[in-house]
């Protein structure tokens, strides 16, 4: 008998839903996640290994078109897993949820049309099929007007919150805040609106039981129309545990974990990767140091600066950078422009993405930036960033604590390797 609606739990407490090609298509605006190269499919498939047992694991290589009577050891049937999950005959779904507490039902919501709508968090269609289900993926104004519409009060705003994919760092987050998160995670297709008519019976939640308390996978976010010239935030309105000034990244617990995925031989190098690599050395890095740039992206090309031309990194603020001498990482102008026009909304930086996309060990808070420039004309080594791992903690003053969670940055943006001797400091502290 095939399985059904698998719902498993990593080593981190997150709950994912494990589709198999034999299943029931999901709702086609609930993404599952990428992994399709072997090491983030081998990194996730790891997190599982002592939350599901090896008979677990063959039940649901059996509910596939894998060969039931194959007889396998522990390494070959983990290998089996990986394969299919990159593949894609293995899709996960992470639940987005961000509550333990069970309800009847999500908040009904009554309009002037006669109609009834709740929220919810998208990643619930992972789990159910629900009828006349909304999104606003791409349409901030429309998401606006209609969250105006409801007129929620204070005490309906927060309870409609509460129980769906948004972080504000507080339970008594203004509602101008509330609001403007909850158009955030509409646009984003983190939240959706369930539509019904009065005597219906509104959907109860589904899924097991001990629902995670939040998964994050972040992106640039909007707050639609107030995109207006001349609008000023009071706060920042971006959302994402790393925009949130009130908690802190635990230092040791990034440095010891941050890993970037891409290996690479150092006696055995691609041409370009060789070529880079003898750039870097006639820069002065020591040999470990090459293969650390080397590993952190791809696409490596040679790029020309002249004296004079500035250079630019996010670093934490208050750290003393005064030493450069390491620093192998930077954007030129190009590259700060393209960090600026995703991740640079309504007067502030979206931290978390900026983090994402150029693979920040979560150690680097992002909230200062400093600018060098060359001291004389050289030859640098540009590359594309690649995808990177670690383990990380994030503490409020308060007490509270994210505990261990588990982060994958997916890198994509480009960075800058010079001869870090032959710069000088501009600006930062």
């Amino acid at each position: 008998m095939r399985l059904h609606n698998i719902v498993v739990k990593d080593i981190f407490g997150h709950l994912y839903r494990l589709h198999l090609s034999h299943e029931a298509p999901i709702h086609r605006f609930v993404e599952p996640r990428d992994l399709r190269d072997k090491v983030s499919a081998h990194t996730f498939v790891w997190q599982f290994l002592r939350q599901v047992d090896d008979e677990q694991w063959l039940r649901i290589l059996h509910s596939t078109d894998f060969p039931p009577n194959r007889r396998l050891d522990r390494i070959e049937l983990h290998d089996a897993v990986i394969k299919l999950v990159m593949q894609g005959i293995i899709k996960v779904y992470p639940l987005h949820l961000n509550s333990l507490e069970q309800q009847d039902h999500y908040l009904l919501i009554d309009t002037p049309d006669g109609l009834q709508h709740h929220f919810i968090p998208s990643s619930l269609l992972a789990v159910k099929a629900l009828p006349d289900v909304r999104f606003f993926n791409s349409e901030p104004a429309s998401a606006t007007q209609f969250v105006e519409q409801l007129v929620l009060t204070d005490e309906q705003l927060a309870d409609v919150t509460r129980d769906l994919p948004l972080f504000f760092g507080r339970k008594s987050a203004k509602r101008a805040t509330r609001i403007a998160g909850l158009v955030d995670a509409l646009c984003d297709g983190k939240v959706a609106v369930v539509t019904q008519r009065p005597g219906v019976t509104p959907p109860k939640k589904s899924g097991p039981e001990d629902l995670p308390v939040e998964y994050y996978t972040p992106k640039p976010y909007t707050l639609g129309p107030h995109e207006e010239p001349g609008y000023v935030p009071k706060e920042n309105p971006h959302s994402g545990l790393h925009n949130q000034e009130a908690l802190t990244p635990d230092h040791k617990t990034s440095a010891e974990s941050f890993k970037t995925t891409r290996q690479v031989d150092m006696r055995n190098l691609s041409p370009e990767d060789d070529v880079a690599r003898k750039v870097l050395k006639t820069q002065g890095w020591k040999e470990y140091k090459i293969e650390e740039v080397l590993s952190s992206g791809d696409q490596f090309s040679l790029k020309e600066m002249d004296k004079g031309d500035k250079l630019y990194g996010f670093v934490t603020g208050g750290r003393d950078i005064s030493t450069l001498d390491n620093k192998a990482y930077w954007l030129d102008k190009d590259g700060l422009a393209d960090v600026q026009a995703e991740f640079f909304r309504q007067g502030h930086w979206d931290k978390e993405s900026v983090k994402g996309y150029l693979a920040l060990p979560c150690f680097n808070r992002a909230n200062d930036m400093i600018t060098v420039e060359l001291i004389e004309s050289q030859t640098v080594v540009k590359s594309t960033i690649g995808k990177a791992t670690e383990l990380l903690r994030y503490d409020g003053t308060d007490g509270y604590t994210t505990g261990t969670i588990g982060k994958i940055m997916g890198g994509g943006g480009t960075q800058i390797s010079p001869n870090a001797k032959k710069l000088a400091l501009l600006s930062g502290k």
